[in-house]
């Protein structure tokens, strides 16, 4: 705003020495009536009329000479402002695809890992059922000989006990 002010004030002040040029100028140019008006001599209204508007003039011009060179800078910035947001959303556009990109590389990362981690979760379900297996036939082996085992302490106890009678009888007998 500030910028802005100053600038006006540049303008205000160009335009203000403009008009003492063409003062300093054309004064000598002015008829007598231009120069009563000038000096204050003058009361007749439409003389001063005439004189203001000669005087006015070429200040006009230059007022008219100024502002197309201002229209000229405003329509050059405008097409500048315009050029601007295009790259802009160029920029934007841009970056909203190397956005993608990335999410997708890191998605696709992602993923391979996961496929990774599954494979080796089916792996190891693999190498569980295996070892579950191998446990159950082993139980299964143990249970057999623990049976086996009973089965031949049973038979031993049997003949333990059919030794001893028949050394009891033996006993008998001999005595």
């Amino acid at each position: 705003m500030a910028r802005e002010i100053d600038v006006l004030r540049e303008q205000n002040r160009k335009l203000y020495e403009a008009l003492r040029w063409y003062e300093s100028e054309n004064f000598l140019k002015y008829s007598v009536v231009q120069k009563a008006v000038f000096k204050g001599d003058g009361d007749d209204i439409l003389g001063n009329s005439v004189a203001a508007q000669s005087c006015l003039a070429p200040l006009i011009t230059e007022y008219e000479k100024h502002l197309e060179v201002l229209n000229g800078q405003l329509k050059y910035y405008q097409k500048q402002m315009g050029e601007m947001k295009l790259q802009l959303e160029n920029v934007i556009k841009e970056n909203e695809r190397s956005e993608l990109s990335r999410q997708k590389l890191h998605t696709q990362e992602l993923l391979s890992q996961l496929e990774m981690a599954n494979e080796k979760v089916v792996e190891n379900e693999k190498l569980i059922l295996e070892h579950q297996e191998k446990a159950n036939r082993l139980q299964r082996r143990l249970s057999q000989a623990e049976e086996r085992a009973a089965s031949a302490s049973q038979q031993l106890s049997v003949i333990t006990v059919q030794r001893r009678k028949a050394a009891s009888m033996m006993n008998l007998e001999n005595i």
